[in-house]
């Protein structure tokens, strides 16, 4: 019987395997550490960035006018007390009035933080010196229509926070790490959605959302439908007012800065991009039976855990089993629909009505679900249709609420007995991914052989 041995906050997690499974391979992230004086590097890049004016120029270019620094939430892990210090440092030598600089967390969608969380994040110091906020994407009346982009058939009413809207510099401070829709996170994503209305963001999701379940994660961004829209919709924020300046990098699994890029918001985001793809792109030899892929590093909540699922499920074959395992430190932390009903109903259920006429049934069923809640059950359905999927995780199994059609264990054995009766008989073949809140498969496409021969 192998061991599948995977991170598990600051300790580590042993999963006995049945005794006919057999790992074929460990994906673990190759990204380079970080150097040493990252921290150089990154105020060396705020003078020398990629197609922009140093950050001091643009600041003396707009003295005396407001300064939005717009920053990840607390479901992200940058070290983000370190990355504003010299953002900061150049505020200050730019003597710019702390009155008119306030740092607005890109939450889109997700719950403000709390004053403790803010101080958390920010380091106590800078949140008392500060004004910070969080984006308010349910009050329309802080939201300003600044434009209307469009890809095909695909459109975006852009409205975002009247107060970043209208701010002489927003600073974009943000990772650029793989994402399920998007291809990959950072740029103008810390606008649209991050500091979106509500309805922009789900006119966003719907339309980076294919018909049928196909692989986004890694995506360039001249493929990504939603990145298109995303970077035309930053475009369009910069063209209402004021000017976007980026501070970006990518993260290695230490959570330090291992590249680093400052400048046009769009560009850096592509340059990053590739770097992040060489170091969390994972080349897979043959799609496998079971799928085993562990949260971290964004095990936070249900729906952070969630994205693991839909950024591994491309390394098993269809109707194979994809398990994520997750803390989930922050429990579920969105709104669920829990029905009576098995999660092998569930599947049946949706290759027969199809994802879409499902997942409209369930937001008439649970009207809280038409919010945030509407793009998962879409996304959910969608990977059901495909393949079995659960979570191991104590703490959303003792939860009283849960989610149709994907079921949670406490223990990785309940999981292993599942797959063993939603596949068939004999032996398995099992990836892992030690790392898949941040690691995603590249299928390896083997070459066609030729006429005639071997």
């Amino acid at each position: 019987m192998a061991d599948v041995s995977i991170p598990w906050g600051d300790e580590t997690l042993t999963l006995p395997l049945p005794e006919h499974w057999s790992v074929r391979q460990t994906v673990t992230p190759t990204v380079a550490p970080a150097p040493s004086d990252w921290p150089e590097r990154l105020a060396a890049a705020l003078a020398r960035p990629e197609g922009s004016p140093p950050l001091a120029k643009f600041l003396a270019a707009r003295r005396g006018g407001r300064v939005a620094v717009v920053v990840e939430d607390n479901t992200r892990h940058s070290p983000l007390p370190e990355v504003l210090k010299p953002v900061f440092r150049e505020l200050a030598h730019a003597k710019v009035p702390a009155e008119r600089v306030e740092v607005v967390f890109a939450t889109g969608m997700h719950p403000p933080l709390t004053p403790a969380e803010a101080a958390g994040k920010l380091g106590g110091a800078l949140a008392d010196a500060v004004a910070w906020r969080c984006n308010a994407c349910r009050e329309r009346s802080r939201q300003a229509h600044v434009g209307r982009v469009r890809d095909g058939t695909a459109r975006v009413d852009v409205r975002v926070d009247r107060r970043v809207a209208a701010a002489d510099l927003r600073i974009l401070v943000t990772a650029v790490t793989p994402h399920l829709q998007a291809g990959f996170g950072g740029g103008y994503k810390m606008l649209v959605p991050g500091c979106a209305d509500l309805e922009t963001i789900r006119q966003l999701h719907r339309a980076g959302l294919p018909r049928r379940a196909a692989q986004q994660v890694g995506q360039p961004a001249p493929a990504n439908r939603m990145r298109r829209l995303i970077d035309a919709a930053g475009a369009t924020v910069d063209a209402a007012g004021g000017a976007s300046f980026g501070v970006q990098y990518v993260l290695d699994m230490d959570d330090r800065l291992t590249s680093i890029a400052a400048g046009d918001v769009a560009a850096c985001q592509r340059m990053l991009a590739k770097s992040c793809a060489g170091g969390y792109g994972m080349l897979i030899d043959a799609p496998a039976d079971v799928v085993i892929a562990d949260a971290h590093p964004r095990d936070f909540d249900l729906w952070q855990s969630f994205k693991t699922l839909a950024n591994t499920v491309w390394a098993a074959r269809p109707g194979g089993v994809v398990l994520c395992a997750t803390r989930c430190a922050g429990g579920v932390n969105m709104p669920t629909l829990s029905l009576p009903i098995r999660p092998s109903w569930v599947r049946r259920a949706v290759r027969l009505l199809g994802a879409e006429a499902l997942s409209s049934m369930m937001i008439r069923l649970a009207p809280s679900l038409s919010a945030d809640g509407a793009f998962f059950a879409r996304l959910a359905l969608q990977i059901l249709r495909r393949n079995m999927v659960g979570m191991i995780s104590p703490t959303l199994a003792r939860s009283a609420r849960k989610m149709v059609g994907l079921p949670l264990w406490a223990e990785a054995g309940e999981a292993f007995a599942a797959a063993e009766a939603a596949l068939p008989p004999g032996p398995k073949r099992v990836i892992v991914f030690p790392a898949g809140g941040v690691s995603y498969p590249i299928v390896r496409r083997r070459p066609l052989a030729r006429p005639g021969g071997a």
